[in-house]
């Protein structure tokens, strides 16, 4: 559903499609990285769901490493050479709320997340979730 909405990949900046799904090879990665949510003791159950989940290269993915967001989204303004506000645009087309990502707020980010994408789901279905 993000695909078909026009989610763009964080490093790149291209839409993520049918075909750059096989060229890029996309594949389905934490936003907060696993690793940096287990030191933190965010259960897994969280972490490894949908809400901290979505479509990214691998060449993407490898940027973000085990970083907090803050890290890697400054990592990827430098490699990129793009502005906050082009980076902040990117993350919206992936339905991410911009402060909470940026304030490494995971519980936040995963609320506000949860939320976009129930509203996605709505209006795509033509009708409210139950």
């Amino acid at each position: 559903m993000l695909m078909r909405e026009g989610a763009r990949d964080f490093l790149s900046g291209v839409p993520i499609d049918i075909q750059t799904y096989y060229g890029e090879s996309i594949d389905i990665h934490h936003i907060f990285p696993r690793d940096y949510c287990e030191k933190r003791g965010i259960e897994k159950a969280k972490y490894d769901c949908i809400m901290n989940k979505t479509p990214l290269s691998y060449k993407t993915n490898r940027m973000i490493g085990r970083d907090a967001p803050s890290v890697y989204l400054k990592k990827l303004q430098e490699r990129k050479g793009v502005s906050a506000t082009v980076l902040d645009d990117i993350l919206q087309t992936h339905v991410i709320d911009v402060t909470s990502i940026r304030a490494d707020d995971f519980d936040q980010f995963f609320e506000k997340r949860r939320l976009a994408l129930l509203a996605m789901i709505e209006r795509v279905m033509g009708k409210k979730v139950e």
